[in-house]
């Protein structure tokens, strides 16, 4: 028996529990549209990365390309069965042009004319012409296409790429009742005819090819690496195809498998409407409650709301804010403040994924406009979000910021902010870290944890870890953190094997961790080791683990469970029992080799028996969820976790409540007479 479950067939695990999600039943129809929207993204981005690099690698892939298959066509048939009947029962029909009635078809008419029509180019498809590029992940119409003046000929191909950025997916038709739609693929095919006057179609098709998109460069060969990046991403463009999914096996397939030069097994048939990802966007229609599930709005952080001088309140306490059942408006107001507020000198950031019309953009942006020293470090081989990031560093260096473009060799995939500030007794700094992105976006719907601290050892490593990165320092010893790929691996080791050795009878042991994905072959062995010296080990790991519990003499001592809920699980939490004396970590790491190997990452402590007490409480609720976690068995099987005669615990929903509770205690505290105030300056403000 292995003692390591595979990687690619462990995240293939991880969609089936998503996509279980999208077909469970006590959810909310849009709600699982959503998943199934989720599972859709994965699996593009799966093709495009793990089944390249596999391909890449000459690497026998078939085991894992037949799983990745049978999920597809899961997720297909149950989009067909179930899930369109019940978007038609709910108003939304998908209705082809030739069904419509002469109203409606009038509509389609004129768009198609004047909207749609003009932007369409058509390409001819031959064996003496070049093949045209054909992008990644874009949905093409083909026809086949016969002159009907020249007898036996065999049928002419062309391809039309469907605008996607240009128009909806849907296009909805005008009435008052219901909510009847066409697909833009369908429109186009209807009228297709005038895309080619003087020929007959015999053939038409949907098809959309997956490319390869891992990014080759060398880092250190050209000091302008905003303009490698551009370069590099634009080649991305023409990766080798991984993938051809065609609407249906008829001769046009054929003749473009053999034009492109497809394997066969690269040949995925999806009768269903292709690329669901965009379809799953109806789900975010405004209105429609009833097929939602009611929206969680983020809860005031306490602290910050008492505070009208958030320095003071930092010097006075850390805080921790958890998101997204508290607001990110917590984070703005830490920037927005510092970028106002005279007497701060300086702002050093790491920037990982940041979304479009960023906050914490235009508050660095401000910051270097009123002329402090703004030092942001924006990764921009942050996969996918390489674009965004290239133009969120454009306007910082356009306000007078210093932009670095990440360290040669290494993701920064660290998140942490400094704030240096001059006050009467002298230099003051002031940090915040994180286990997920300064992305205002996504802290709405990823579980996350924020630390805001003035303690003085974090700031030196804090200050430390930017001069390393930014400059020539070398790895230092740090006071409190740990970075990766210097020292972190080894600091959890050593965490590791001290669990072991101060294991006794009247405390055994016991580590609790919270994790993305768990992977790292040093690691695991660490576990298997600590399991056979009685530790007890929980681990809560959202997506890939390659560890086998529960396997007697190697890991009967540990349980590995996964949460998929209305949130993804974003957090990294650690706790070591240490013979009594607790440690509790937060850190941007997974246990991978990646991130310890390959990225910059941060691990710190949180500190204070408050903060700690909150810690074990969310990550008692998380170990205690019956309603939405799964458990991993020894054979790789995974297994919901039924509620049975227990009390059921969903632990997203105990954390809302969390949340909701210590708001409305912060709210009952408040004076109840009214008094003024000074208005707080409008940066101070939630965003």
């Amino acid at each position: 028996m292995d003692k390591f479950f595979d990687r690619e067939l462990s995240a293939l695990d991880f969609n089936a529990r998503v996509l279980a999600e999208g077909m469970d039943s006590t959810n909310p129809l849009f709600e699982r549209l959503k998943f199934v929207g989720i599972v859709s993204s994965n699996m593009d981005e799966f093709f495009m990365v793990r089944v390249a690099s596999l391909k890449a690698a000459d690497t026998e892939y078939s085991t894992i390309l037949k799983k990745a298959r049978e999920l597809l066509e899961t997720r297909n048939d149950y989009f067909l069965k179930t899930m369109v009947p019940e978007l038609s029962a709910a108003g939304f029909v998908r209705l082809q042009p030739e069904s419509c009635n002469p109203s409606q078809l009038e509509f389609l008419s004129q768009f198609f004319r004047k909207e749609v029509l003009p932007v369409l180019t058509p390409i001819a498809l031959s064996d003496d012409r070049a093949l045209p590029d054909l992008s990644n992940l874009r949905l093409y119409f083909v026809a086949g296409l016969k002159d009907p003046r020249a007898k036996d000929q065999a049928p002419k191909y062309a391809v039309v790429e469907i605008p996607a950025k240009l128009f909806p997916r849907m296009i909805f038709l005008p009435t008052d009742k219901w909510h009847p739609f066409v697909l833009i693929e369908d429109l186009i095919a209807s009228f297709a005819s005038e895309l080619f006057p003087g020929f007959e179609i015999v053939e038409k098709g949907v098809m959309r090819i997956t490319r390869g998109a891992e990014l080759t460069f060398d880092e250190e060969k050209d000091e302008d690496f905003m303009r490698i990046m551009t370069e590099a991403l634009r080649e991305r463009r023409e990766g080798d195809i991984v993938r051809m999914e065609v609407s249906a096996h008829e001769p046009w397939a054929n003749f473009l498998k053999s034009k492109l030069g497809i394997a066969p097994e690269d040949i995925v048939l999806n009768p269903s409407w292709i690329d669901l990802k965009t379809i799953s966007q109806l789900a975010f229609q405004p209105g429609f409650e009833s097929l939602k599930r009611p929206a969680w709005e983020p809860r005031t952080v306490p602290d910050f709301e008492r505070a009208d001088d958030i320095w003071k309140l930092l010097k006075e306490k850390t805080v921790l804010v958890f998101h997204p059942y508290q607001s990110f408006d917590a984070v703005v107001r830490f920037l927005e403040t510092a970028a106002e507020d005279p007497d701060v000198l300086a702002i050093k950031q790491t920037l990982y994924r940041t979304d479009q019309d960023s906050p914490v953009i235009r508050a660095l942006e401000k910051a270097a406009q009123k002329g402090k020293r703004v030092t942001a470090l924006i990764e921009l081989k942050a996969r996918f979000d390489e674009e965004n990031n290239i133009e969120g560093a454009r306007r910082l260096a356009n306000a007078g910021a210093s932009v670095l473009y990440g360290v040669a060799g290494l993701k920064t995939h660290a998140k942490v902010c400094l704030v240096v500030r001059r006050e009467p007794e002298g230099i003051k700094r002031y940090i915040h870290m994180a286990t997920g992105n300064y992305n205002s976006k996504t802290a709405r719907i990823y579980s996350d944890i924020g630390y805001f601290t003035a303690d003085e050892d974090i700031a030196n490593d804090v200050s430390a870890f930017f001069n390393m990165i930014t400059g020539y320092s070398q790895p230092l010893t740090w006071a409190k953190i740990e970075v990766a790929p210097y020292g972190l691996r080894k600091r959890l080791l050593r965490m590791i094997r001290r669990e072991s050795l101060r294991a006794t009878p009247e405390h055994p042991g016991h580590i609790r961790a919270k994790m993305n994905s768990l992977a790292d072959p040093d690691l695991i062995e660490a576990l298997y080791q600590a399991s056979n010296a009685g530790v007890k080990i929980e681990l809560n790991v959202r997506g890939i683990c390659r560890l086998r519990p529960g396997v007697p003499r190697l890991s009967e001592n540990i349980r590995v469970v996964s949460i998929v809920d209305q949130f993804l699980e974003h957090s990294r939490i650690f706790a070591f029992s240490n013979g009594g004396e607790e440690e509790i970590y937060l850190s941007s790491a997974d246990w991978m080799p990646r991130n310890l190997d390959r990225r910059l990452e941060l691990l710190f402590p949180i500190e204070g028996a408050e903060h700690k007490q909150e810690l074990m409480e969310v990550l008692d609720i998380y170990f205690r969820d019956n309603a939405k976690a799964w458990s991993l068995q020894s054979d790789g099987v995974w297994r919901r976790i039924e509620a049975g005669k227990s009390k059921k615990v969903r632990a997203q929903e105990a954390l809302c409540e969390r949340a909701q509770a210590i708001e409305q205690s912060f709210l009952k505290a408040m004076p109840k007479e009214l008094k003024p105030q000074k208005p707080r300056p409008l940066s101070e403000g939630r965003a």
